[in-house]
Formats: structure tokens, C-alpha cells, sequence
């Protein structure tokens, strides 16, 4: 849904974080350019996109995306891209129990590090291979419940559940302030359960 002319764009910065392979950017190529590509190589260092999401309430909401390399020996670069982001999603494998280990650790580190970040989410991917499963939906849900952390499965394939979590992270984010700055706000207590589509441009 359009907002009304002259309506404020709210901006944040939003990072991706999650191990190597687990389709960090397969989503976020599918969120900006509704495109997946079967073969995707590895990302260095990070890349950077932009998209605009449009909620339920004509609110306006542009992320400027980084998305992370998730080989090992990236990871002390990974301060430099999360540092001043408003929201992360941090991304595992539904078919891989060790990419959800390594996803845990990241969200530690977010909670320890990133202190501007008032919205992790936590993306299980890849959940068009459901019959490969490795990760619980109910151990997620369980973790999430109790990390204050938004949660959805998505499958960057078949295009599930990939607006519908970033549109959930940009209705929890504080809109209409300053939000370079972050302004110290704790969003994260919102329940995955409140967290479902808002209206695409």
C-alpha cells in the first residue's frame, strides 16, 4: 500500500549473518530482485543492496542490506557490517543441526556486540528441502521464544516466507526518529507470533 506524498522514509541498516552455504544471499537476492539462482557463489567480504518494504499502514521502510561472507576466516570482519545496524537476520539451514549451533553463537555475539540492534530475526532456510530436515521448528521456536527473537522458516527457492520477514522486522523497528543513531530501543521482545506479512510496494 502507497503512503501518502511527502510521507518520511524510515531508513535502517540490516545485516545478514549466518554460516557459509546456508542462502544468505539467495534471500536477500530474492527479496530485492525476486530472482534465485540455483548456483550462487560465495560472497566476499559482503555485498550491499537496497530494497523498500511498504506496510499494511502505508509506512515506508528502506533497509540498506549487508550481507556477510560466512566463511570462518571473514568472521573479524563481521563487527565492521553489524556495528550501527538497526536489525539482523541471522540465517541457518533447516536441513543442517551445526549451521543452527553456529547461528546461536552469532546471536550471542549480536546481544554482546551490536548494540544498536533493536530486531534480530532468525531465519531457517531452505525449508522446500523439508524432507531432509535437521533443525526442529519446535526447538527453534523454543530458542526463539526465549531469546526474544522474531523466527520464520523460509525457503529463498520457492520465495517462502522472504518478504514476510523482513516486513516483519520493519513493523518492529522504531520508525519516525532518528535511526542512524538507534536511540538505545529494545524491540527484540516481539513475539514471532505477531510477526506476519505487511503490504509490499
Amino acid at each position: 500500500m502507497a503512503g501518502r506524498g511527502g510521507q518520511q522514509m524510515n531508513q535502517f541498516k540490516l545485516v545478514l549473518l549466518g554460516e557459509t552455504a546456508v542462502g544468505k544471499s539467495s534471500l536477500v537476492l530474492r527479496f530485492v530482485k525476486g530472482q534465485f539462482q540455483e548456483y550462487q557463489e560465495s560472497t566476499i567480504g559482503a555485498a550491499f543492496l537496497t530494497q523498500t518494504v511498504c506496510l499494511d499502514d502505508g509506512t515506508k521502510v528502506k533497509f540498506e542490506i549487508w550481507d556477510t561472507a560466512g566463511q570462518e576466516r571473514y568472521h573479524s570482519l563481521a563487527p565492521m557490517y553489524y556495528r550501527g545496524a538497526q536489525a539482523a537476520i541471522v540465517v541457518y539451514d533447516i536441513t543442517s543441526h551445526a549451521s543452527f549451533l553456529r547461528a546461536k553463537s552469532w546471536v550471542k555475539e549480536l546481544q554482546k556486540q551490536a548494540e544498536n540492534v533493536a530486531v534480530i530475526a532468525l531465519a531457517g532456510n531452505k525449508a522446500d528441502l523439508a524432507a531432509r530436515r535437521e533443525v526442529q521448528t519446535e526447538e527453534v521456536e523454543a530458542y526463539a521464544q526465549e531469546e526474544k527473537l522474531l523466527f520464520m522458516e523460509t525457503s529463498a527457492k520457492t520465495a517462502f516466507n522472504v518478504v514476510e520477514i523482513f516486513a516483519a522486522i520493519a513493523k518492529h523497528l522504531p520508525k519516525n526518529q532518528d535511526t542512524r543513531r538507534g536511540d538505545g530501543v529494545n524491540l527484540r521482545r516481539a513475539e514471532a507470533a505477531e510477526a506476519k506479512s505487511g503490504g509490499c510496494c
